[in-house]
C-alpha cells in the first residue's frame, strides 16, 4: 500500500512540475547572431557479421558515432564521425565454412 501510494505522489509530482517550465518568447536575432548558429551535425554507422561452421563460428561488430556542432561564441569547432568495423571467423570440419561482413559510416556537417 505504501509503494502504491509513494509511486502515485511522484506521478503527481512530475505532472506538476511539467506545468512550470516556461521558455518565454521567441527572440528575434541579428545577422551577427546569426552567423553563430548551426543547425547541428549527424553521423552514422551499421556494422553486421555472419559465421557459418561446425566447428567454430565466431563475429565481431563495432560501431561509434560522434556528432558536435560549431557554437562560435565559445571557439568549438564542429566535428562529425562514423565508424563501422565488422569481423567474422569460421571454420568446419564436415562442410565448407561460410563468413560474410558489412559495415558503412557516414558523417555530416550542416
Amino acid at each position: 500500500m505504501k509503494t502504491k501510494f509513494l509511486s502515485l505522489l511522484a506521478g503527481a509530482s512530475l505532472v506538476a512540475l511539467a506545468g512550470v517550465a516556461n521558455a518565454g518568447q521567441p527572440m528575434v536575432l541579428s545577422s551577427d547572431q546569426m552567423d553563430g548558429v548551426t543547425a547541428g551535425a549527424a553521423a552514422t554507422a551499421n556494422a553486421a557479421a555472419l559465421a557459418l561452421g561446425d566447428f567454430d563460428a565466431v563475429t565481431y561488430t563495432q560501431t561509434a558515432t560522434n556528432s558536435v556542432t560549431t557554437i562560435a561564441s565559445i571557439g568549438q569547432w564542429g566535428i562529425a564521425v562514423g565508424q563501422s568495423l565488422s569481423e567474422a571467423a569460421a571454420a568446419s570440419a564436415l562442410f565448407q565454412a561460410a563468413v560474410a561482413t558489412h559495415s558503412d559510416s557516414a558523417a555530416t556537417l550542416p
